[in-house]
């Protein structure tokens, strides 16, 4: 055998073996994926099928028919498990319970998955984070946690959670004077509160978070409904570095937000479609650039799609930090994304947004801001969700309803309103 066959089969032998090691790697990924996916799934079912005779027991002997205390209220407890968006929206609530209990301390039990926002609310005074998956897998972590609770006893205390039975579980064996929580359409969860708030599908969420205060005394206004973000000197000092290092102060910025998540796909609109509406963007206006952002594990896809636009595309998915995200964000001109926690944030720092909705109602799950622009499906089954994840289907078949001249239009109309605005006919 001759150097030049050997050097061939060298490649040869290389190339297989890196195949094989990205099939291997593929696999694995999928095995997670999958996992992950099916301990949410199993999660979910748990909480029902056992949640709800664990919470009507607990109900039938630990009812404690309890008045809210009149006055001298102390410490406050919210319990809210997820997720980023809906933290978002509970930013309101948790101001407007500050403003009524300045004295008080206000303490917010999280899990992971909402920690990084919740850690930025100065409306918090302390948090308890808990894995709430560790309570399948370990008992004693469950005992160990209440006992912990059980140091203090709460004058009020609120469960924000819309469906999870866990927390009112949880809620059982606290001490507490008085609780209130959702009564949610067949969740069967409100049996332990000593008021309800209703929950409402016809309603904002950031509404029906806002309903938990009515039984603690608290009246609700317009101005209460303001949503925030907080952001620090160094994060608009990070963004406004990064438009100089790219050279963004004279172009019209459109940020691309195409993941939701680990589970969100059945509300993502296509990558191709996110490919073509970039393409014809800069066709369209030679002065925007495409801003793309993206959580870690949405970073693959982001790739893929600013792989195809190419041109005057910015990548910035998994390489930031939350806050340096949300200031890059706060200075585009328009935030293009489906239904997840980016959608309330680029609305809380007052950027113009477009909300592409399938499974979501806009009317309860939109962007709360009045300067955003919403595309619902025209699918016949549009919108299917209540609780956020009870999809009628796992292939996202509405948002393909939703066409890149669509979006496109809703851009230019966005951009330039005045281009669209009907003009008076006068008749001579």
């Amino acid at each position: 055998m001759d150097s030049s066959d050997f050097s061939i089969n060298g490649v040869y032998w290389e190339i297989k073996v890196n195949v094989c090691l990205k099939c291997e790697y593929i696999y694995y990924m999928i095995l997670y994926q999958f996992y992950s996916m099916k301990r949410r799934t199993f999660y979910r079912y748990l909480d029902k099928l056992f949640g709800t005779p664990i919470v009507i027991l607990l109900a039938l002997f630990f009812k404690r028919y309890n008045r809210l205390p009149g006055v001298n209220i102390k410490n406050i407890l919210l319990i809210k498990f997820a997720a980023i968006g809906d933290t978002i929206l509970l930013i309101p609530t948790l101001r407007k319970i500050k403003e009524k209990f300045p004295e008080a301390k206000l303490t917010f039990i999280c899990s992971p998955i909402n920690e990084s926002i919740v850690k930025k609310i100065p409306y918090v005074d302390e948090i308890v984070v808990i894995k709430v998956y560790s309570f399948l897998t370990n008992p004693f972590f469950f005992l160990r946690t209440i006992k912990q609770l059980r140091k203090l006893k709460y004058d009020i205390v609120i469960d924000a959670g819309q469906w999870e039975r866990i927390s009112v579980i949880l809620l059982a064996f606290l001490r507490y004077h008085f609780s209130v929580g959702f009564k949610t359409r067949k969740q069967f969860k409100h049996f332990l509160y000593d008021d309800i708030a209703l929950h409402k599908p016809d309603k904002h969420e950031l509404e029906n978070f806002l309903d938990l205060l009515i039984p603690i005394g608290i009246t609700i206004d317009d101005k209460d409904k303001n949503l925030e973000y907080f952001l620090s000197e160094k994060d608009f000092k990070f963004a406004d570095d990064f438009w100089e290092k790219h050279g963004l102060f004279n172009h019209t910025v459109i940020c691309f937000h195409p993941g939701c998540g680990e589970n969100g796909a059945p509300r993502e609109w296509a990558i191709e479609n996110y490919i073509a509406l970039g393409k014809r963007l800069l066709d369209y206006d030679e002065n925007i650039r495409i801003l793309i952002t993206g959580a870690p594990v949405e970073v693959e896809r982001c790739n893929e799609i600013s792989a195809g636009i190419s041109a005057n595309t910015i990548n910035t998915a998994g390489k930031f930090e939350l806050d340096n995200v949300v200031a890059l964000v706060s200075k585009s001109k328009l935030v293009v994304c489906s239904n997840t926690g980016m959608l309330h944030i680029a609305g809380s720092v007052g950027v113009k947004t477009l909300g592409l909705h399938g499974p979501t109602n806009p009317v309860k799950w939109g962007s709360y801001s009045k300067n955003s622009v919403v595309i619902q499906s025209d699918k016949f089954c549009s919108p299917c969700l209540y609780l956020g994840h009870e999809y009628g289907c796992q292939t996202p078949t509405c948002m393909a309803h939703i066409t890149v001249d669509d979006v496109f239009i809703s851009i230019r109309k966005a951009l330039n309103p005045e281009l669209f605005r009907e003009r008076k006919v006068v008749k001579i």
